[in-house]
C-alpha cells in the first residue's frame, strides 16, 4: 500500500515535546535505552585486525619517507630547519597514505547487492526535515512536494512527514516562503507539509533541529535531515527508513550523496571527481568504520530520540572563533551518538542520495572558510570524556582537513630557505645513503624527487584507482559515455584539479590564519547558482596566490629555486583567470563531445526531474498569504513572490 498520508488543520501538527539535555564534554554519558548490538554476519578479518593494517600500514610509509628525507638531511649535517621540514612532512604525508590505503580497500570491495535484513521492519513515523536560511522558496518547496510524491509510490508501511524549519530573518523574505509554503499546501492539500520559521536564529543550524525535538520530536521514530539543496528518492527514503527500523542499535545512517545540477565548469569538475572517485574512497573507509562512522551533516537519518537523549550540543568555552556554538556541529553530533552507545553507519552502496555543489571556485572557498572555523573548534572537542578512538580520529581528520594547507606552505617555504646551502637542501641534486637507494638502481635522482614522486603518486591513487573502478568492471563506464570518453574526462579532471590545488591550499592558510586571528566567518547562505564576479575582483580575491606565484617564478628564472615547483607555481600565477574560466559554463566542445559528464547528467535522476516539474508548477501568487498566528512573526505586509524560474 501506499505510504501513509495524514493531512491536518493548519500548518503546524500538534505539538509532542521531547527532552534533549545539554551534554557534557567533560563526563561519560551512555544512553541505557541502546539494545545490545548483534555480531557481525561475516567471516573477514576482525574489525580490530582492519583497523591496526589500515593505521599500520599508512605510518610505515609515512617513517619510509620521514627516513629518506633526514638520509637526505644527514650529508651536510641536519639543522633546526631540515629537522622542522622533515617533520612537517611527516605530518602531512600520513594523512595521504592513509587516504591511498582507504581507496586500495575500496577498490578490493566489491560491490554488493542488497542484503537481506537483520531483523523485521516495524512501521516508523519520520519527519523529513529541511533547515532553511535565506534560501530560494521555490526550490525548496518544490524538493518537498517531490519528495513526498515519490515516497507515497514506494509502498512503504512507514509514514513520512516533511518539515521546513525556517531561519531566515528578513521579514519579507519569510513572507516570500510562506507564500510558496501555502502554494504548496494548494497543489497537495492532503500532504503532511509544514512550515516552520523561528523569531531568532539561535544555535544556528543545530538549533534549528534541536528546537524541533524539543517541540515535535516525541511523535516521531526518526527524522530524516536534508539540505535546502539536497533531495533523495522515494525509494531511497524508504530503504534507508528500513535499514533504521531493522537495527535497533543504529543511532544514524549516512548515505553518501551525488551532486547535481552543475551548470559551471567548476561545477561539473566537482560532480565528475565525485562520482568517479568518491564511492571507492567511502567503501573503503566505511569497511573500517563499521558503527562508528561520521555524519556530514545531510542525507542521513537519525534515531529521534537517541538523538534527543545523547545529542545535546553545549557551547564551547571561551569567546571568538573556538567558543561558543558549535558551528560544524555534524562530526560532534555523531562522536557524541557513538559515546552513547549508539552505531552510526555508512550506507555506500545505497543510491538515489543527491546534493548540489558551490557553482565556482569562489563560492566554495566562501563555503570552505566557513568549515574551516567549525572543524578547527574540534580542537576543544576532540579531548572530550568518553569518545570512541574512532571518533576522535573524524575529529582529528577535519582539524588537519584545513591545518594541512599552510603546513604544506611552510614545509615548501623551509624548503626553499634550505636552497641557501645547496648541500644540505632537500631540494638540491645530491647522493644520499639510504635503505631505498637501490631502488633508483643508483641514477641521479635526488631526495627531493624520490619523496615528490612517492607523493605524487599517493595523491593521485584515490584517482587512478576510482577511475579503474569504472572501467575495469564490465558495463562500469557505459553510463559515462564509454571508456574513451571517460578517459579523456578524467584526465581533464585530473589537470585542472592540479592547477585548483595550489590554489586552495593558499586559500585555506588564510582562512586558518583569519580564524587564528579571531575572525568569525558567520553563517551566511550560500550561492545555489553562478555569478560571475568582475576580473578586477577576482584578480582582489587571489591576489596573495598572483604575487606568491610571481615570486616564485622569478626564483625559478634566476636559477634558485628547483623547476618541480612549476606546476604549484602556474595554479598561483593563474588563480584569477583559472577562476574566471571556471565560473562559465563549459564550452560547446565539452558537451558535443560528451566530457566531464557524470552518469546523473547523461541521464537525470528521477527525483531532480520531478522537483523541476513540481517548480514549474508552483506559479508565484501576486500577493503573499498573511499567515496564522506562530511562534515567530512572519510580516503582515502584502510582498510580491518571486517568479519561479
Amino acid at each position: 500500500m501506499d505510504a501513509t498520508v495524514t493531512s491536518t488543520i493548519g500548518h503546524l501538527p500538534a505539538e509532542a515535546p521531547l527532552e534533549m539535555p545539554e551534554q557534557r564534554f567533560d563526563t561519560p554519558f551512555t544512553d541505557l535505552e541502546v539494545p545490545p548490538s548483534a555480531p557481525p554476519a561475516d567471516n573477514s578479518p576482525s574489525l580490530s585486525t582492519r583497523r591496526f593494517c589500515v593505521f599500520f600500514i599508512s605510518a610505515l610509509t609515512t617513517l619510509w619517507l620521514l627516513y629518506e628525507t633526514l638520509a637526505a638531511f644527514s650529508v651536510g649535517g641536519i639543522t633546526p630547519s631540515e629537522i622542522g621540514i622533515a617533520c612537517l612532512f611527516a605530518a602531512n604525508f600520513f594523512w595521504i597514505a592513509l587516504s591511498g590505503v582507504n581507496v586500495v580497500l575500496g577498490f578490493m570491495t566489491r560491490k554488493r547487492d542488497a542484503r537481506p535484513l537483520a531483523h523485521p521492519v516495524d512501521p516508523m513515523k519520520v519527519a523529513l526535515l529541511v533547515p532553511a536560511y535565506n534560501e530560494d522558496p521555490g526550490r525548496i518547496f518544490a524538493n518537498a512536494t517531490a519528495m513526498l510524491k515519490s515516497v507515497c509510490e514506494t509502498n512503504s508501511r512507514h509514514e513520512f512527514s516533511f518539515f521546513v524549519l525556517s531561519d531566515t530573518q528578513d521579514s519579507a523574505a519569510a513572507a516570500d516562503e510562506f507564500a510558496m509554503f501555502k502554494r504548496a499546501k494548494q497543489l497537495m492539500p492532503d500532504a503532511p507539509l509544514f512550515y516552520r520559521r523561528r523569531n531568532g536564529n539561535v544555535g544556528r543550524k543545530a538549533g534549528n533541529i534541536e528546537e524541533w525535538v524539543r517541540r515535535w520530536g516525541g511523535a516521531f521514530d526518526a527524522m530524516l535531515v536534508l539540505d535546502a539543496d539536497s533531495v533523495m528518492e522515494g525509494d531511497t527514503i524508504h530503504r534507508l527508513t528500513d535499514e533504521m527500523s531493522a537495527d535497533p542499535s543504529a543511532g544514524l545512517i549516512q548515505t553518501v550523496p551525488r551532486l547535481i545540477k552543475t551548470n559551471t565548469l567548476f561545477g561539473r569538475l566537482q560532480q565528475f571527481a565525485t562520482a568517479a572517485y568518491g564511492q571507492t574512497l567511502a567503501r573503503g573507509f566505511a569497511s573500517w568504520f563499521a558503527g562508528e562512522s561520521n555524519y556530514w551533516g545531510h542525507n542521513a537519518i537519525i534515531r529521534t530520540r537517541a538523538f534527543a537523549a545523547s545529542a545535546g550540543l553545549p557551547d564551547l568555552k571561551g569567546n571568538g572563533p573556538f567558543g561558543g556554538v558549535v558551528m560544524s556541529h555534524d562530526f560532534v553530533e555523531a562522536a557524541l551518538l557513538r559515546r552513547a552507545g549508539w552505531k552510526v553507519r555508512l550506507l555506500t552502496e545505497l543510491g538515489g542520495s543527491y546534493e548540489e555543489t558551490p557553482p565556482t571556485l569562489i563560492d566554495h572557498v566562501v563555503r570552505d572558510q566557513r568549515w574551516c572555523q567549525g572543524n578547527l573548534q574540534h580542537v576543544g572537542v576532540v579531548g572530550a570524556s568518553g569518545l570512541h578512538p574512532i571518533s576522535r580520529f573524524h575529529l582529528l581528520h577535519g582539524i588537519m582537513a584545513y591545518m594541512a594547507a599552510p603546513m604544506w606552505l611552510l614545509f615548501i617555504c623551509l624548503g626553499l630557505f634550505t636552497t641557501v646551502d645547496p648541500m644540505a637542501s632537500i631540494f638540491a641534486v645530491d647522493h644520499w645513503q639510504s635503505a631505498s637507494r637501490s631502488l633508483t638502481l643508483n641514477s641521479d635522482m635526488t631526495p627531493m624527487q624520490l619523496i615528490f614522486a612517492v607523493t605524487i603518486g599517493v595523491l593521485f591513487l584515490p584517482k587512478a584507482l576510482g577511475f579503474l573502478s569504472r572501467v575495469v568492471r564490465r558495463g562500469g563506464s557505459g553510463a559515462w559515455g564509454g571508456r574513451l570518453r571517460m578517459t579523456v574526462s578524467f584526465l581533464l579532471e585530473v589537470l585542472l584539479s592540479a592547477a585548483v590545488a595550489p590554489v586552495l591550499m593558499v586559500q585555506q592558510t588564510l582562512a586558518v590564519l583569519r580564524t587564528l586571528a579571531g575572525h568569525e566567518q558567520g553563517w551566511n547562505a550560500q550561492r545555489r547558482s553562478a555569478t560571475r564576479d568582475d576580473f578586477s575582483d577576482l584578480l582582489r580575491i587571489h591576489a596573495v596566490e598572483t604575487i606568491l606565484g610571481l615570486g616564485l617564478l622569478y626564483g625559478i628564472a634566476a636559477g634558485v629555486i628547483t623547476l618541480w615547483l612549476i606546476p604549484v607555481v602556474t595554479g598561483l600565477v593563474l588563480a584569477a583567470p583559472l577562476s574566471s574560466v571556471l565560473s562559465h559554463r563549459p564550452t560547446a566542445l565539452f558537451d558535443r563531445l560528451g566530457l566531464l559528464i557524470a552518469p546523473e547528467q547523461n541521464e537525470i535522476p528521477a527525483i531532480v526531474s520531478l522537483a523541476e516539474q513540481q517548480h514549474r508548477q508552483l506559479a508565484p501568487s501576486d500577493i503573499a498569504v498573511v499567515p496564522e498566528s506562530e511562534d515567530a512573526s512572519v510580516p503582515t505586509e502584502p510582498h510580491t513572490v518571486p517568479a519561479a524560474v
